[in-house]
């Protein structure tokens, strides 16, 4: 299976990074039947990020220099391109995807195969779209609540979304099934470490109440792009 361009601390910083200025919790509902379950794929999850992947995302942060590790992330950040191309399109975004194309095109050749982000300054910003979205523009509902092993806050709709968002990662298709593991750790590894430091955020934000919080900002989210996604459809 692939890591999803998140592992499990930086998907629960970002959330915490999109909803720090909300101030409050939003009211969604809680929608979660699966508690007790999703509770103790949480706390799996916070301890693997505590005892793997947080030491091994501070270890590389130390013995790599920043150049390399922006590189690194420029370089993911061009292959993830293809998925959101793909979604844009099936979401009826010709635009976006026209856009976001460019982008990619842009950042693979005067970009040295994407290690130098050339496209944004040149007003070609990144966009975000993955099949879980496509889903939801289709009309297909969320579902209830999930917390995945190693993916962390998700639903029933982005859960099969997963199954698409692996069929437009490129490093699916290396030959090397050793390869393919290589590309898919370097990215966990590289995502979590941008993420160092938004866990004293996260705690704050909380308010010693992390799993809930941390429901109620992906729902909030999720939801957001979701609507945005489908008001933008066939721009």
């Amino acid at each position: 299976m692939r890591f999803r361009s998140l592992a499990v601390g930086a998907c629960v910083a970002s959330l915490v990074s999109g909803c720090a200025s909300v101030g409050a919790r939003p009211a969604h509902g809680s929608d979660d039947p699966l508690k007790p379950l999703n509770k103790k794929i949480f706390v799996f999850n916070q301890r693997l990020d505590e005892t793997i992947l947080k030491p091994t995302a501070t270890a590389y942060t130390d013995m790599t220099p920043l150049p390399l590790r922006r590189g690194l992330s420029d370089f993911f950040n061009n292959i993830k391109d293809v998925g959101v191309i793909v979604n844009e399109g099936l979401q009826g975004r010709p635009v976006p995807a026209f856009l976001e194309t460019a982008r990619f095109l842009v950042n693979s050749t005067l970009g040295m195969l994407g290690f130098v982000d050339v496209a944004t300054p040149l007003g070609l910003r990144a966009r975000q779209a993955g099949f879980g979205e496509t889903l939801g523009v289709w009309g297909v509902p969320s579902g209830p609540y999930v917390v995945l092993p190693l993916f962390g806050p998700s639903d029933v709709r982005d859960s099969f979304g997963l199954i698409g968002d692996l069929y437009t990662n490129p490093g699916t298709y290396l030959t090397s099934s050793a390869a393919q593991w290589d590309v898919y750790v370097a990215q966990t590894i590289n995502t979590r470490a941008q993420y160092l430091h938004q866990g004293a955020l996260l705690q704050m934000a909380a308010g010693g109440d992390e799993y809930d919080f941390v429901r109620e900002a992906f729902w909030q989210k999720r939801r957001h792009e979701i609507a945005e996604h489908r008001g933008n459809a066939h721009q």
